[in-house]
């Protein structure tokens, strides 16, 4: 065995990275050739009363497969007076494009998932494809798609009025403090919003939301009018109920006069951790009122918190005992289970659970923004939790390309009708001329083309 390995030159990981560095290479050609047979076919058919054609011009972009520099015919419009790139105009390839679709994709979702924007490019940069973005530009890319998400939810909410209608509809909230520049302290508040709960597969145990949904208010006005404006151009609420769970924060609380039918629950989570801290020398006690919690006994559970309180002999505990039991006394039915309280008012609770989703939302959002930044200036911030939030929804793709409709970028991949329209507009003979053109790239075969042949027949509608 030694004899045949010292036979050969190399080992099986030189081999595969080889291979690799070929295959990239490969694509990288492949990409180039389809672009260079599109821009020919675009200028034999071209309009050439109109567009003068006056020499070639390069440009680089960056691709997921690394950096591609393309020539392509440069003209003179006489309508319009002005110098245009054909290919240019019909791929939607903006001046001052220099980045993909794909790999601003990828950089904003790097953002979100790895531990700081330095780590996100270092990441775009180990893919082995000689992808080289800064850190910078994913942070400006991230804060432009925050932005657009923001955007893109308030216009629909202007534009349409909610008709879905459910029974019974869920939002848990609560709160979090990011770090913030300068020292500054404010609030994150966050909502989760779903219709209640699926199992993942027949006869599992886990169970997922339905419909869930993310929802972070900007500061400047009540967060409960934004939220009720969101719901509103979805659901149609004035025969549903609305249950509404957090800790005994106040501006939780206040969730119940924002909808005709709402119901607030203290979340069981929160309150059975305040009793483990205040009764935690009144063990037998604490026992009691964890009984009388899943009791649904709101009235036992505040006798044992009279009873703990004349018995605590520290003045602290006393006195947060005190301020427990009168908080308490004014929301007594908030402590019972809000299954309970619908079936008193004859409302169906099969398949209801119990709540606590935001508890977890919270960390998941507070631990990584941890990780990607220590303070956060309020712009970035707001970018940053709409953008993780399209990303949990699994819906950042498509707010990516969204942004890139809003820059005049246009991806290739999910703009073919409109980029053979514009293509017709541009060249007078439109794309059915440049069919007759030869684009050998079309007919060499998915595998040797890196599978541009069939991306490119499509574009041009074979």
């Amino acid at each position: 065995m030694d004899e045949i390995r010292a036979d050969v030159a190399f080992s099986f990981q030189e081999l595969e990275d080889l291979v690799w560095e070929r295959t990239v290479e490969c694509h990288r050609e492949s990409m180039i050739e389809a672009l260079s047979a599109l821009d020919k076919a675009l200028h034999e058919n071209r309009d050439s009363e109109r567009f003068v054609y006056k020499e070639m011009r390069s440009r680089d972009v960056m691709t997921k497969l690394g950096p591609i520099s393309l020539k392509r015919r440069y003209y003179w419009d006489r309508e319009e007076e002005c110098y245009v790139c054909l290919l240019d105009e019909a791929l939607g390839l903006a001046k001052r494009q220099r980045v993909s679709d794909s790999v601003r994709t990828e950089a904003v979702e790097a953002a979100v998932t790895g531990g700081s924007f330095r780590g996100a490019a270092a990441e775009l940069e180990r893919r082995g494809c000689q992808v080289h973005v800064s850190h910078e530009a994913i942070r400006q890319w991230t804060i432009q798609t925050g932005r657009a998400i923001a955007k893109a939810a308030k216009q629909r909410q202007e534009l349409t009025a909610g008709t879905r209608r459910v029974p019974v509809l869920f939002i848990e909230a609560d709160g979090f403090w990011p770090g913030r520049q300068r020292g500054k302290k404010a609030e994150v508040r966050l909502f989760v919003i779903h219709e209640g709960w699926v199992q993942r597969s027949p006869g599992s145990q886990e169970y997922s939301l339905v419909n869930r949904r993310d929802f972070v208010p900007d500061r400047g006005r009540d967060s409960w009018e934004q939220l009720s404006e969101f719901l509103e151009s979805e659901y149609d609420l004035s025969e549903t109920w609305v249950i509404i769970n957090g800790d005994r924060a106040a501006w939780i609380r206040e969730g119940v006069t924002w909808f005709p039918k709402a119901l607030y629950q203290i979340d069981r989570f929160h309150l059975k951790r305040e009793l483990r801290h205040v009764l935690r020398q009144q063990p037998q006690r604490l026992k009691e009122a964890e009984e009388a919690i899943v009791a649904n006994d709101a009235k036992r559970l505040l006798t044992v918190l009279d009873k703990a309180h004349e018995a605590e002999g520290d003045s602290g505990r006393r006195q947060a005992l005190r301020n427990l039991l009168a908080d308490l006394k004014t929301i007594p039915e908030s402590i019972r289970d809000y299954r309970v309280r619908l079936q008193e008012r004859g409302v169906n609770v099969e398949g209801l659970r119990g709540l606590g989703a935001a508890e977890g939302a919270v960390e998941r959002y507070s631990a990584r923004l941890r990780k990607v930044g220590r303070s956060w200036s309020e712009t970035g911030l707001m970018a940053m939790l709409h953008v993780m939030a399209a990303y949990f929804r699994g819906a950042l793709q498509g707010a990516v390309q969204y942004v890139e409709r809003q820059l005049g970028l246009e991806s290739l991949q999910t703009a073919r009708e409109k980029v053979r329209q514009r293509v017709a507009e541009t060249v007078g003979r439109g794309i059915d001329g440049a069919r007759h053109a030869r684009m050998p790239i079309l007919h060499v075969g998915r595998n040797a083309s890196g599978g541009y042949s069939k991306a490119l027949r499509g574009l041009a509608g074979f």
